[in-house]
């Protein structure tokens, strides 16, 4: 079966290895969009590149490894991505397991290893987003309302209402006047649903209603009494959704 073009990100900070993955996948026609070798610089990536993938080392640079970055893609990119490692214990692979990989390569790996678990990560995402497009999940819109799966209830919010959404782990908290709706979902999820909405991402863990925002300073905006950050990445498409005289 032919592979489709994917634009990939690498993380891993071993960079004899990320050359010869690089070589890998350039000789699978794929587009290498960023190397990193910590968390911080694969986030600044995703923000700026959009990848379709990632490969990621379990054993980093810095203070957030492999398995937490994998957290951070998911929920915030919405992205498949591949765990990679020399490490192949129990312990590693039943922690790696909980953040949901779409595949597992244990070096050292060659061109049918890492083509295989490509194919599968990418099958196996495509399905999931299809399964969740079909089912009723997080969110039905009907007259201007959202009904949030919380539990085992569908909980019916006007749109208007929410102040504003933030990613909790796994889950996200939707937050009214008067009350906080905590959700099994992505904030990519989110986002898609609520921008046209007059909603707007402003930081990895935030989308807000721009109609509810009271003030913005440099790095903060207010929200009833809630300060929510801003991050450099998103200030822009903030800017140029509000009302500036």
């Amino acid at each position: 079966m032919e592979m489709s073009h994917l634009n990939i990100l690498i993380v891993e900070d071993d960079l004899l290895i990320s050359e010869s993955l690089k070589d890998i996948l350039k000789l699978l026609n794929h587009t290498v969009v960023g190397v990193a070798d910590n968390a911080d610089s694969a986030i600044e990536i995703c923000n700026t590149t959009s990848p379709d993938l990632a490969l990621l080392d379990i054993q980093i640079s810095g203070d957030i490894d492999g398995v937490e970055l994998a957290e951070i893609i998911r929920d915030q990119f919405d992205i498949p991505f591949i765990f990679m490692t020399a490490y192949a214990d129990n312990e590693t692979i039943m922690r790696a397991r909980e953040k949901g990989p779409f595949g597992y390569l244990v070096k050292p790996y060659g061109v049918k290893e890492v083509n295989a678990a490509i194919q599968i990560a990418k099958a196996s995402f495509d399905r999931l987003k299809t399964a969740e497009k079909a089912a009723v999940n997080m969110t039905k819109i009907i007259d201007n309302s959202l009904f949030l799966k919380v539990d085992s209830k569908l909980i019916k919010v006007k749109i208007e209402d929410i102040l504003y959404v933030e990613a909790k782990g796994d889950y996200a908290l939707f937050k009214t006047k008067s009350k906080g709706y905590i959700v099994h979902t992505t904030m990519k999820h989110v986002e898609d649903r609520l921008e046209a909405f007059h909603f707007q991402k402003v930081h990895r863990s935030f989308v807000v209603n721009l109609a509810k925002i009271e003030d913005i300073e440099e790095s903060n905006l207010l929200i009833e009494d809630k300060v929510i950050p801003i991050s450099r990445a998103n200030k822009d498409a903030l800017i140029k959704r509000i009302n500036l005289l």
